[in-house]
């Protein structure tokens, strides 16, 4: 224990572990607390985008044209009256020109996108700070020197909000119409690949270092160059794909011979393992491995209220269903994307705190 308090203590000091540096920040406080609330109201205006995008990408619809307009009277709708999530409460959910109402998820979407879009801002702390509720903060490359390398860790908080926007979206059609768009899927497979490229502390992972005295010990790791996140990040995408694809082949095979679906059905979509493949790609392969597992788990807690209010669909063609006497169709898309969403800020805390059997919100070391 000795031993350990002292490596503890030395790596503090020198704030170095793993293959990455944990001291971090470049803003002042008062500078840092500015651009929480810029990445605030960014995320709100990306919302607003994003219910355009919710409402028309699977109708085949542009995202640009027409302009914002109410789907009753067909009146645009003026930019001083689409203020995100300001405008709603002004105009108390209605149209101004034919009182029709708008539904509140508009509200709820931009809101919940700027909280979002701050939590990964916070992953990049004050000088002297820590990430606050616990979150995993952005790591410097090893052996980190000149401003170049300390700007390293910014470029993953705009690469955080294009991920975060992509479940976003997915989700809420994955919802609504039981598909997940290939822009977000297959799109998120290129883009990952690219980005992680561009910045390999999103292949950050749980690694171990040998502790003189201890034995093996959980360290966060992430590749030192751009080949070394390609590979990580290639590996991740292969790794959700095949995990999930095989899940799906076997359920579909078996709950076919139980009788529960028709020779023609299948026990999961399709695009649910595109979007973990596209998950794994952002984030490499633990990440794939972390957002099955728990999205399985919530899926537990919002099957039930889903089964009890989603009436009984059977196939009627291309995704729509009919009332009917057929299984109940659940999203499973949603889910996974809480898990990404979870290993994004919390995963790496969860599964030190799990090898190391100590509570997440007790766990103290340096990089955490």
């Amino acid at each position: 224990m000795t031993s350990f308090s002292a490596w503890l203590a030395d790596v503090s000091r020198s704030s170095t572990v793993g293959g990455a540096a944990t001291e971090l920040g470049l803003f002042l406080p008062a500078h840092w607390a500015l651009l929480a609330v810029f990445s605030f109201l960014f995320g709100c205006c990306i919302g607003s985008f994003l219910n355009v995008c919710i409402y028309r990408i699977p109708l085949g619809q542009s995202v640009v044209r027409p302009r914002s307009h109410c789907m009753r009277c067909g009146s645009a709708i003026p930019w001083y009256h689409n203020i995100p999530v300001v405008s709603y409460f002004a105009l108390r959910g209605k149209c101004a020109s034919c009182g029709a109402p708008f539904s509140f998820r508009y509200a709820a979407v931009e809101a919940f996108t700027g909280m979002l879009f701050t939590a990964a801002f916070c992953t990049f702390p004050a000088v002297g700070a820590h990430p606050p509720f616990g979150l995993r903060p952005l790591l410097l490359p090893v052996a980190a020197t000149g401003s170049w390398a300390q700007l390293q860790p910014l470029l993953a908080i705009p690469v955080e909000w294009v991920f975060l926007s992509g479940l976003v979206l997915g989700s809420l059609v994955d919802f609504d119409h039981l598909i997940i768009p290939d822009s977000v899927t297959i799109g998120g497979m290129v883009a990952g690949i690219a980005l992680s490229a561009l910045v390999p502390q999103m292949q950050t992972n749980v690694g171990f270092a040998v502790i003189p005295g201890v034995g093996l010990f959980p360290v966060l790791r992430h590749p030192a160059c751009a080949l070394g996140a390609v590979v990580s990040s290639l590996i991740g995408l292969c790794a959700g794909f095949a995990l999930l694809q095989t899940i799906r082949v076997g359920g579909t095979w078996t709950m076919r011979r139980l009788g529960r679906i028709g020779r023609d059905d299948e026990a999961m979509g399709f695009g649910d393992v595109k979007l973990l493949g596209a998950i794994g790609a952002f984030l490499g392969w633990q990440a794939a491995v972390f957002s099955l597992v728990a999205g399985a788990f919530l899926g537990l807690f919002g099957a039930v209220p889903a089964l009890l209010r989603r009436p009984k669909t059977v196939e009627g063609g291309e995704g729509d269903g009919v009332k009917g006497d057929g299984p109940r169709r659940i999203p499973f898309g949603p889910f996974l994307a809480m898990g990404a969403a979870i290993w994004l800020f919390w995963g790496h805390r969860l599964v030190c705190s799990w090898l190391l059997l100590v509570p997440p919100w007790r766990l103290r070391l340096p990089w955490l």
